[in-house]
């Protein structure tokens, strides 16, 4: 009876043994999970940060390629001198005068531009009567821009309608042009410009040859899209 107790005792420390040392081996898989998922966490972080892509920056640009606009506007026109074979200024017998345009643009580039303008001009003359002036114009320009500045510049080609009394002549249409425009908005801007307008009236007879100046000053708006 004492040999089988004495076994029961050893048998029972030995079982208590094991089921201690399995809570602990329990225990320390326990502890560790979470060590391991710390560090996976700090890998994916890492992996994430390496994925993301740098963020962009955007660049205003205050003229792009592609970019379009019609202005509308009046004009007033001052009659400078004619010239001719015999003399190089004549009065040309005008007196200032007035009217108004219509033109539009399309830019190639950041800066240059092709387009065309039509205008409507009178002039009183002399013998009171009127001058009556339409040019059209194809204009190839570039534009400088600061900031919210735009400073144009183009040179025209194209046709005059005149017409006085009941006389009327097309003539060719030479026009250099300077401007300044504020961009008040992304879709309108406000300004003027100066332009030289030169044209020639050729004859059968090369006496009666007269290359007509004048200047012009408009004020307009721009409407940009």
């Amino acid at each position: 009876m004492k040999r089988i107790f004495f076994v029961l005792i050893v048998w029972f420390l030995c079982f208590t043994n094991l089921f201690s040392e399995e809570i602990s081996e329990q225990e320390t898989t326990v502890q560790t999970e979470p060590a391991d998922d710390t560090a996976n966490k700090k890998d994916s972080s890492a992996l994430d940060k390496k994925d993301e892509k740098p963020e962009s920056i955007a660049v205003y640009e205050p003229i792009r390629k592609g970019d379009q606009y019609m202005k509308l506007g009046i004009t007033v026109g001052f009659p400078l001198f004619n010239t001719s074979p015999e003399k190089f200024a004549v009065n040309p017998k005008i007196h200032p005068g007035g009217g108004f345009f219509l033109g539009y643009a399309y830019y190639l580039t950041k800066g240059f531009s092709l387009g065309g303008e039509v205008e409507f001009q009178f002039y009183p003359t002399l013998g009171k009567n009127l001058y009556f002036s339409v040019p059209i114009v194809f204009n190839i320009g570039y534009t400088f821009a600061k900031n919210r500045l735009r400073f144009p510049l183009s040179f025209g080609i194209g046709g005059n309608f005149q017409a006085c009394n009941a006389t009327k002549y097309f003539a060719m249409l030479f026009k250099p042009a300077v401007g300044f425009y504020y961009q008040y908005l992304p879709e309108w801007s406000f300004g003027g410009d100066i332009a030289w307008n030169v044209i020639p009236q050729w004859y059968k007879e090369k006496k009666y040859n007269r290359t007509g100046n004048f200047l012009t000053i408009s004020i307009g708006a721009r409407y940009h899209f």
